[in-house]
């Protein structure tokens, strides 16, 4: 029985010391169409002002419909205390005229980095709102998007 309580202790050890993500969820367009005044609000816990944080965001896109070479995003972050901290953001759709990311299913599927070492001021529920920012009204061939954020720590070594 010892021998059973340490493996399992051993398995939650190996899967605690991985990458933890803060939130990781996606939000999908009714019709493929994501419109420029509706932006998507996620919710993120932050239990302290010391860890710093990679920012990914993903767009799942139907080729035959979005015409665009980056998906220019803008970034809204409202602290529990009012603060609000803005930033803009572009997911790179193309490179040399090819398509970036990977087909799953019918559309395809892109990721980029948009802030790495982030750090937020203060502790608390932070409510983000990431809106599309073409001069479309509604942009056509997003079938979904995605916001990840993990824990990250800087490594002077490489610096």
């Amino acid at each position: 029985m010892r021998k059973i309580y340490i493996a399992v202790l051993g398995v939650l050890l190996l899967c605690s010391c991985g990458k933890k993500n803060v939130i990781d969820e996606e939000r999908t367009f009714s019709k493929g169409v994501w419109n420029h005044f509706t932006p998507e609000v996620f919710e993120v816990n932050v239990s302290n002002t010391e860890d710093y944080y990679n920012i990914d965001m993903t767009a799942t896109v139907d080729t035959s419909l979005f015409r665009y070479q980056i998906l220019p995003l803008t970034v809204n972050i409202y602290s529990p205390n009012g603060e609000r901290r803005m930033f803009y953001a572009s997911i790179p759709t193309k490179e040399s005229g090819r398509w970036k990311g990977e087909m799953k299913g019918d559309k395809r599927e892109i990721t980029a980095r948009v802030r790495t070492f982030f750090s937020f001021n203060s502790t608390g529920t932070h409510r983000i709102e990431v809106a599309q920012a073409t001069s479309q009204y509604d942009l056509e061939g997003i079938g979904s998007f995605r916001l990840t954020i993990e824990n990250t720590e800087i490594d002077y070594g490489d610096l």
